[in-house]
């Protein structure tokens, strides 16, 4: 199982990964800084999962996902954020995401996305 991150923050990119390698040793974790790096990586790594960022320089995390599911309707893409306006977590599942957590990622939040990531 192949896994993206994409975070414009190393602190929070890093932190997922080892969040989530505990509870998915098995997968292969491929990460990027930034939603023009994000959509390139997943073209080319074509991941069973992306975790995107929504708030990123250049281009954020709604264009990515719309880019993302244009390619690929049936990817699943769990958007994570700081952001906890209503109306961003309603676009963001209209635009197509599997779901949407709120930051901070704590290892509680880690092991809910990975039984999700497992169950699927």
């Amino acid at each position: 199982m192949k896994i993206l991150v994409v975070d414009d923050s190393i602190v929070y990119r890093t932190q997922i990964v080892k969040f989530l390698r505990a509870s998915l040793p098995e997968a292969e974790f491929v990460t990027a800084g930034d939603g023009v790096a994000g959509l390139a990586k997943y073209l080319e790594e074509k991941p069973d999962v992306t975790l995107l960022d929504l708030l990123m320089p250049g281009m954020n995390g709604q264009e990515v996902l719309k880019k993302i599911k244009e390619a690929n309707p049936e990817a699943r893409v769990i958007v994570l954020t700081a952001d906890i306006q209503k109306f961003i977590e309603a676009e963001v599942r209209e635009l197509g995401a599997w779901t949407f957590l709120h930051k901070p990622i704590t290892r509680e939040k880690a092991e809910q996305v990975a039984q999700l990531i497992k169950g699927a």
